[in-house]
């Protein structure tokens, strides 16, 4: 057999065989040469390198021993020879291995070795002579022996000699080595280029048969493959070969001859698809269709049947090729003849082998001819079959025409339901259409119903947009015109004060009486404006809530001891009472004050005789505060109406009582704002009672804050001011300010207290005062032209000659929650209200911003700490990272407690009583100032230190931290060496 004609497995088999014994060879070959190189190596490394080594070694030794011995008669100290003697034995013993070293791999005479070993032992007997005589003392004599000339050195030199000539031999050795194993190389190299030469010559030759006898079928093939792809199906390889490739050859022709017939007959199918798509009515579709059955299958006869209305028998639509009155109909229910298999089987039937009795005959001009086969097509709709195709031939059927009807069963099956269903909307759309014409005609009276209602709609987005509009114009304009009222009117208040007071006992009391209406007045129309400006807050969607925690009967008291002198004026009996300390809630405290001072100036305003009582009581998780008076009372019927605005009970009581009606209003809009309601009952001539009920927690979700402390106790003010007024002669205040009447009033109040007043109108006249002298305190405006009072104050803080200015706020406009929080973080002491300056508040405030209240002082426990077992830190962080970081440098020798905000924390320094607290100053809800404020107010907890932690690291920041009265300052990120000077510092005062 030919090689070309072995199976291609074994074709493979000898050329990888082939290919093995060549990489067998070549391996074989290569360990020779590899083993032949180690001998010459190892021999070369064991023998003359390693004699070398140990050569040089024992020249190093010796020449260390010699250098020693020498340096012996020159050492005074006892402990240095000591320390030389110990170096040489050192090298003896390093000299005794390496000659070891040479008597075993030393390939030279051993007369050579003995002779080195012979001349360091007589230089060892030279040595311990020589240490005898300097140890004797005999120095001189030590020097001669040390020296090259002398009995030592020649010593030295004697071995060194021997020493070279071993070296010497290993080198010609070596050379000997060398020169060997360059002429095994040539020999290997040599063998191994005739070794590969004919290996490669064998495997071209094998590779040359096995390519003759495997790329011409390959060819061949992939001609072919190109042929098909390029639409000729008739080709064919036809390979004889008994090989692999012949087999493939042959079942590629097998496949080409089947892909050949699958192409022809979807052709077929595609060209009976394209006449069903083709044709629309119901009569017509059928005959195309039976035209290209019987075409594409080689039929001689077709028929179609379709179900009849009853649903009992199928009857003949159309046929093509068959006797006509032969053709009859078949029941439904008896699934006679050829339809009984196909109605319950709902598959396609083929008959063969049909008797040549049958009646099924194809009629020609010569004769009839008996039908063959007969396939029979089920067309079904859901789970009915609703018609039927039948196809008989007079010869027998090829496989591929029942592979084709097979083909298109369902895509006949989809067209012809598709074409009755179009035939069936067809009927339908007919009926409609005189519906769709009513229809449409609705649809245009519809539209313009559309119409009409769009154009409203567009009038009334229009409208709304103007009353929005208007709503918005008039919001600005009233807060703009309260705002400019509040200048002129601040004028008017603030000089009849001062011409009040400079004109004590200089006037009549009836002229300073007209003052004094002046002012009264002036403050009445003050408290209108400000009235108006809550109202266009309030429906401008601007007011801000600020969320503080208080006690209810203080908030009463305070707003008692206000009014009280109105009450008086009207020998009304203004009564608080209240069977325990009061509730504790938490909600806005200046609106809340509000609502009572409008509800109990109400009531005190329309009761001419009698008494106003407030009283409060906690009802759940609610507090309800009434004010109930016996004033002129409200009718049924205008109770609904006094929370309008502008609205009293009538006009009458307008005229009497004065006001404009919006104290009601506010107080309402407030309470609610608040989350809680004002109800009222009222009898006319008995007198009204109002109750504000409140949540004792507002849930509107806003941030906390702490509660302003603003002294109400009026001798507590005059006796601060008193004990303050010798220390205020000839301090400096700067007083920012461009209203000519606001200066007067300011200035006059201020020198009253002794102080020295500067007056700046803008801020760059009040910079070039700062640079010429700094102030020891600032009263600032905020509504100045070009540079604000919020810009001038952000430079004070930021230039280190005055970051710790105190600053006084004076504003006639309405803080918005913002400007707050820049002013709070700005450090300033106070916010004073232009136009309603009280001469003892802003005196008191002057006051107590010179001279500030330092806090009690706390407990003294010693200069030095101690403690029973480990000090107790509470650690404030609401940072998880920096919390692990201060944990982890206290360690164990602390007991730390954690807390993740300020209200945690002052709950655990209430229970646990710490050692030591690390606050942190900036946190969310209450910040760390705030927190030790409330610690340091507590009994039980202001003796504990605290220490202040922060990322605030300038010096001004720094100071203005402690100044609030902090232990320390610990500045992040923490550096270990200075957290635990601080820590010991406050702990224990090292």
């Amino acid at each position: 057999m030919k090689l070309k004609d072995l199976k291609i497995s074994k074709q493979i088999n000898i050329y990888f065989g082939a290919v093995f014994l060549v990489v067998a060879i070549l391996v074989v070959n290569s360990f020779m040469y590899v083993d032949a190189l180690w001998k010459n190596t190892s021999g070369l490394y064991n023998n003359p390198l390693a004699v070398r080594r140990a050569v040089g070694d024992l020249k190093v030794d010796v020449l260390l021993i010699h250098r020693d011995m020498r340096q012996l008669p020159f050492e005074d100290n006892q402990q240095e020879i000591e320390n030389l003697l110990g170096n040489i034995e050192t090298y003896v013993a390093d000299m005794d291995r390496q000659l070891a070293i040479l008597y075993d791999r030393y390939l030279g005479p051993q007369s050579d070795i003995d002779e080195v070993f012979e001349a360091l032992t007589r230089w060892e007997a030279i040595r311990n002579e020589t240490v005898r005589l300097l140890r004797a003392g005999y120095v001189e004599e030590v020097e001669e022996r040390v020296k090259s000339s002398g009995v030592g050195g020649a010593q030295t030199d004697l071995i060194l000699n021997h020493l070279t000539d071993i070296s010497d031999f290993a080198i010609v050795k070596g050379d000997d080595f060398f020169q060997t194993a360059q002429e095994h190389r040539n020999q290997i190299m040599l063998q191994m280029i005739f070794l590969c030469v004919g290996l490669l010559i064998l495997l071209m030759v094998i590779g040359l048969y096995l390519r003759k006898g495997i790329l011409p079928p390959l060819v061949k093939l992939t001609n072919a493959t190109e042929a098909i792809n390029r639409g000729r199906l008739d080709t064919r390889i036809r390979s004889m070969s008994p090989n692999e490739l012949g087999e493939l050859s042959r079942a590629f022709d097998a496949m080409s001859e089947t892909i050949q017939r699958e192409i022809e007959n979807k052709e077929k199918a595609a060209r009976i698809s394209a006449v069903m798509f083709s044709h629309g009515t119901l009569r017509t579709f059928c005959k195309e269709l039976l035209k290209n059955l019987l075409e594409m299958t080689a039929s001689q006869i077709g028929a179609i049947y379709f179900l009849d209305d009853t649903k009992s028998r199928f009857e003949r639509y159309e046929s093509l090729g068959a006797n006509q009155d032969s053709l009859r109909s078949f029941s439904v229910i008896e699934r006679e003849g050829e339809f009984g298999a196909v109605l319950a089987s709902k598959k396609m039937q083929h008959v063969t082998n049909i008797p040549s009795d049958a009646q099924v005959v194809f009629p020609t001009v010569s004769g009839d001819y008996k039908a063959k086969e007969i396939v029979t097509i089920p067309i079904a709709q859901g789970d009915e079959i609703i018609s039927v195709i039948s196809l008989a031939s007079i010869k027998r059927y090829s496989m591929d025409s029942i592979q084709l009807i097979s083909t298109l069963v369902n895509e006949i099956t989809a067209s012809l339901n598709a074409v009755m269903s179009s035939q069936r909307i067809l009927e339908f759309s007919q009926k409609l259409q005189a519906t769709n014409a009513e229809l449409e005609q609705q649809a245009r009276e519809l539209e313009m119903q559309a119409d009409e209602l769009a154009e409203q709609n567009a009038e009334l987005e229009m409208q709304k947009k103007q009353l929005d509009e208007a709503s918005r114009l008039k919001t600005n304009f009233l807060s703009n015109m309260s705002h400019e009222l509040r200048t002129p009117l601040n004028s008017v208040i603030a000089l009849s004060g001062v011409l009040g007071r400079r004109l004590t006992d200089k006037i009549p009391a009836e002229e300073r009486s007209y003052l004094e209406i002046i002012e009264r007045n002036g403050r009445n129309l003050l408290t209108m404006i400000n009235d108006i400006l809550d109202i266009s807050r309030i429906e401008a969607g601007r007011e801000e809530i600020e969320i503080t925690r208080f006690n209810t009967n203080d908030t009463i008291s305070e707003v008692v001891s206000m009014i009280q002198p109105q009450a008086q004026q009207h020998n009304i009996e203004l009564l608080h009472t209240s069977g325990d300390s009061g509730t504790t809630i938490e909600t806005d405290v200046s609106k809340f004050r509000h609502i009572l001072q409008n509800l109990v100036g109400n009531a005190v305003k329309f009761t001419e005789a009698g008494s106003v009582e407030i009283s409060s009581k906690q009802i759940d998780n609610s507090i309800a505060i009434s004010v109930k008076d016996t004033g002129i009372g409200i009718s049924e019927e205008s109770i609904p109406h006094i929370f309008d605005e502008f609205r009293q009970a009538d006009g009458s009581t307008s005229r009497r009582f004065g006001g404009t009606g919006l104290g009601l209003a506010i107080a309402k809009k407030y309470a609610n704002l608040l989350g809680g309601i004002i109800t009222v009952t009222s009898t006319p001539g008995v007198g009204s009672e109002f109750t504000l009920t409140l949540p004792l927690q507002y849930i509107g979700g806003q941030h906390r804050s702490e509660q302003s402390e603003i002294a109400t106790d009026t001798n507590g003010r005059i006796q601060s001011i008193q004990q303050n007024v010798q220390g205020m002669m000839g301090k400096t205040i700067l007083l920012v300010e461009d209203n000519e009447s606001a200066i007067i009033q300011i200035k006059d109040l201020v020198e009253d207290l002794g102080c020295q007043v500067h007056v700046a109108h803008d801020a760059i006249e009040a910079f070039a005062i700062i640079d010429q002298t700094i102030p020891d305190a600032m009263i600032l405006d905020l509504m100045m032209p070009d540079v604000d009072g919020f810009k001038m104050l952000g430079m004070l803080r930021n230039a280190e000659p005055t970051a710790h200015i105190p600053v006084l706020i004076l504003t006639a406009k309405h803080i918005t929650k913002d400007e707050l929080k820049f002013l709070k973080r700005n450090n300033i002491h106070q916010l004073i209200q232009k136009g309603d300056v009280k001469r003892l508040e802003l005196q008191h405030a002057v006051s107590s911003m010179l001279y500030p209240e330092k806090p009690k002082d706390r407990q003294e426990t010693g200069k030095y700490r101690t403690f029973v077992g480990k000090p107790v830190v509470l650690v404030v962080e609401d940072n998880m990272d920096n919390m692990t970081t201060v944990k982890a440098l206290l360690g164990e020798n602390h007991i730390v407690l954690e807390a993740s905000n300020a209200r945690e924390g002052m709950d655990l320094a209430k229970e646990r009583l710490p050692n030591l607290i690390l606050m942190d100053i900036e946190m969310p809800d209450i910040n760390g100032i705030e927190a030790f404020r409330k610690i340091r107010r507590m009994p039980q907890t202001q003796h504990i230190p605290v220490v202040a932690l922060t990322a605030s690291v300038m010096k001004h920041e720094r100071e203005t931290i402690l100044s609030h009265g902090f232990d320390a300052f610990i500045a992040k990120p923490i550096i270990a060496s200075d957290f635990f000077q601080v820590i010991d510092g406050v702990l224990y005062g090292k």
